[in-house]
């Protein structure tokens, strides 16, 4: 059974950031204008939190759900953006140079992740439903916006650049 204390801040951090790499492998796969791109980071976050209610009897969707519903204390806050900052700088060292190394990045973080998941108790259950939250999230950020299209006309609502992202994703994840 998991809970908030079931976590470190910063493997919280980790918990929510792959699902959030894993959306940005659909963003960058064919990018939107400014309003789509709005619509595809607002996907991420908008998903995660659905999915997490609707699966909220799952022990790590609903610790999940928790943790992000609840206002970190001072502390846990300055805890976060110090493990975000220290994230970003090793980010800034190991940046990926080509489209494939980023999604292959993104590929290990989640390995990691979910390797860290696992090693504190997870079900298959509970890693089965996290890996199905970051396919619906790559599926919701594909549909968040048209691609092609001028002005909101035109265009099409999934990209073959963003299909073939999600197949990867769903092959990797499933």
């Amino acid at each position: 059974m998991f809970d908030r204390d079931s976590f470190t801040i910063e493997e919280w951090g980790q918990i929510i950031s792959a699902p959030a790499a894993i959306g940005s492998l659909v963003v960058i796969a064919d990018l939107s204008g400014p309003l789509g791109l709005i619509n595809e980071f607002r996907a991420i976050m908008n998903t995660m939190k659905e999915y997490t209610a609707a699966n909220s009897a799952n022990p790590l969707m609903g610790a999940l759900q928790s943790y992000i519903s609840t206002r970190p204390t001072k502390e846990e806050e300055d805890r976060l953006k110090e493990w975000a900052r220290e994230q970003e700088a090793a980010m800034k060292g190991n940046r990926p140079e080509t489209p494939e190394e980023l999604a292959n990045r993104v590929h290990e973080i989640v390995d990691e992740v979910l390797a860290m998941i696992e090693g504190k108790g997870a079900t298959a259950e509970d890693l089965s439903s996290y890996k199905n939250m970051m396919v619906v999230i790559a599926e919701n950020v594909a549909n968040a916006s048209k691609e092609g299209g001028f002005l909101g006309f035109g265009g099409t609502l999934v990209s073959d650049a963003e299909e073939s992202a999600l197949a990867r994703i769903r092959a990797e994840l499933s």
